[in-house]
Order: structure tokens, then C-alpha cells, then sequence
């Protein structure tokens, strides 16, 4: 495949500009704003930048960075079927925003499709597109029909459990549905494997924040299908103490050392979910390493892409913020 060839070899030379902890040490401790503005700028970011650019504008020079990024490997792929698992991510973000709009707030549409508003510009569905969903109550011809049936249960969803989290819970059952239709589709083994460990974390995810912050087990509804781990064996976790035991047996196995008896239960929350980032992480760089021809490459450049675009938001408005070196260290923990 051509195509995964050139995109792939522009992707490994535009790697050594990714953020690095030496790069990210610098701009942490820049005394000033326009300090850590340029290290930004040693990253992709210089060539988004005219001569009346300021360090004000930093995010929308992020964003256009991300855009192009996109465009890039949209084109160098031709498209290809395994780039849904990056932009219906933003789409299943988007969606959750605008619901939350109609339900918990009573708003009859859209408003702004801004990053301030809690929107992503990434994913596949417009603005358009999303305030004829959600407000109007009416598919548009290409969104696909999994989505569109889905999208009919959602007024019925809320009605009857009168909680926002189990419209989460039906959209999140629709968006790991769609994926795997894409894996299979495809043909792609490692999108299979992504899809599988991701299910298994929003799982374990879903678990540990059902015991430590609502106090009770997991509910069915909560339970995305189509990971490694059967809904039986989650249905037995009843405490956190039960959770310890059966993580032995899952991917997040390690978490035990991390976890310590005097850990509150926002630490221990925090500390599971930096392990279930680290293993994706760990999934994401193992399986780009050394491949010259595949899928994995661009996928896996975009989400380093997305992460350090948001590490790097964090640290600029810190800075314009006054937030000290310590304070951002910090918060920087729970990315």
C-alpha cells in the first residue's frame, strides 16, 4: 500500500518534534508566558505562525496544528475505514455535550461548536449535523444507520431512567458497536485488539467509579459488550476489595502495587486511570514500533498528537494564569 508508505515516512520525520519531557520541563518552567510560548514553538506548531502572532494565541495555533494533522492523514491514507477510531471519539464527545445541552440544561440548540463550549472540531460530525440529531430529532442520510437507530431510543432512554449517564451508556454501546464494525470490515487485527482493550477500560473504568464514587456495584446498563472481560465476572465485584482481587486477572493487574491502604478514594481513582492510560499508551507505541507499512503508524501519531496538544493547552493557560511550577506538576498528574 502506497499510500501507508509515504504517509508513514512523513509521520516518523515529524516525530522528533513531538513534545518530550525535556521540552515540556522547559516550558513548565518558563517564568513568563512568552518563554514557553517558544518552546511551543519548536514543535509543529512555528509554522502556523505569522509575525502577528502572540502567545495569546496559542490555542487556536494548537488547533489549527491538530486540523492539519487530520487533513494529513486523511489524505496519505485515502481515507482509510481505520481513522473512525479517532474521529468517532471526538463525534461520541460531541454527541454527550449536546445531550447534556437538551436534558440538564433545556437548551434548544446547539450554540457554538467550540473547544470553550466543550465541542471538538475533530470528529466527523458538523455542527449541522449534530444540532439536527440531538435538537431536531432527525438523521442525516450519511450518518451511518447503527448510529441512526440508536439516536431514536435516546428521549425514551431518559424519560424512563430520569439519570443522564444511562443516555452516556446507550451512546457508548453504539460507538464501540460501530468501531467493531469497522475492525471487522477491515480486516485489521490490530484495530480488533485496540477495540477490545478499549472496552476493557472504560469497563474497569466504569467499575472502579461505580464503587468509590456512587458506592454501589456496576450496572448492566454501564457494561460496554465486546471487550475480554465477560460481564459475569464484573457482575461479582461487589466492594473495592473484591475489585483488588479480580484486577489480578485482568490487564490492569499492576495497578495493585500502585494503590496503597491510607489512598483515598479519589486517589485511587486517579491512580487507576493514569494505569489505564499508560497501558493503552503502552498498546498504541508497541504496536507502531518498527512498522513502516500500516494503519498504526498515523493512528497512533495522532494520539500522542492529541495528548500533547492538551498537556500543552494546560501549561500555556497556567502560565497566563500565574500557577507555579509545583501547582502545574501537579495537574499535569492526572493527564
Amino acid at each position: 500500500m502506497q499510500g501507508f508508505l509515504f504517509i508513514n515516512g512523513q509521520i516518523r520525520a515529524r516525530e522528533s518534534r513531538l513534545l518530550t519531557v525535556g521540552r515540556l520541563d522547559r516550558m513548565i518552567g518558563a517564568k513568563t508566558p512568552e518563554e514557553a510560548f517558544r518552546v511551543l514553538l519548536e514543535l509543529q506548531y512555528a509554522e502556523y505562525v505569522d509575525e502577528n502572532a502572540s502567545p495569546k494565541d496559542f490555542n487556536p495555533i494548537i488547533e489549527r496544528g491538530l486540523q492539519e494533522t487530520k487533513d494529513l492523514i486523511i489524505t496519505g491514507t485515502d481515507g482509510h475505514l481505520g481513522l473512525q477510531f479517532l474521529w468517532k471519539s471526538e463525534d461520541l464527545n460531541n454527541l454527550k455535550r449536546a445531550y447534556k445541552l437538551k436534558f440538564l440544561e433545556n437548551k434548544e440548540e446547539l450554540g457554538e461548536f467550540t473547544e470553550e463550549n466543550g465541542f471538538s472540531t475533530l470528529g466527523d460530525f458538523s455542527h449541522e449535523d449534530i444540532q439536527q440529531i440531538v435538537f431536531a430529532e432527525k438523521t442525516p442520510e450519511h450518518v451511518p444507520a447503527l448510529y441512526a437507530g440508536v439516536f431514536k431510543k435516546v428521549n425514551e432512554v431518559f424519560e424512563d431512567k430520569k439519570e443522564f449517564r444511562f443516555v452516556e451508556f446507550l451512546l457508548d454501546q453504539a460507538h464501540f458497536d460501530y468501531l467493531a464494525q469497522i475492525a471487522k470490515k477491515t480486516g485489521v487485527a490490530f484495530l480488533q485488539n485496540w477495540l477490545e482493550l478499549r472496552i476493557d477500560m472504560v469497563n474497569l473504568r466504569s467499575l472502579v467509579r461505580s464503587l468509590l464514587m456512587r458506592e454501589e456495584t456496576l450496572s448492566s446498563d454501564a457494561f460496554v459488550t465486546g471487550g475480554t472481560i465477560a460481564w459475569e465476572e464484573i457482575a461479582k465485584v461487589q466492594t473495592f476489595g473484591d475489585f483488588s482481587d479480580f484486577v489480578k486477572h485482568t490487564r490492569l493487574t499492576d495497578v495493585r502495587s500502585l494503590l496503597h491502604e491510607n489512598d483515598s478514594d479519589e486517589d485511587k481513582l486517579i491512580k487507576i486511570e493514569r494505569e489505564c492510560d499508560r497501558i493503552e499508551n503502552e498498546f498504541l507505541h508497541d504496536a507502531q514500533s518498527g512498522e513502516i507499512n500500516s494503519i498504526q503508524v498515523p493512528l497512533a501519531y495522532f494520539q500522542r498528537r492529541m495528548q500533547n496538544a492538551r498537556m500543552l493547552k494546560f501549561v500555556m493557560f497556567a502560565k497566563f494564569h500565574g500557577l507555579s511550577p509545583e501547582e502545574i506538576l501537579k495537574t499535569l498528574k492526572h493527564f
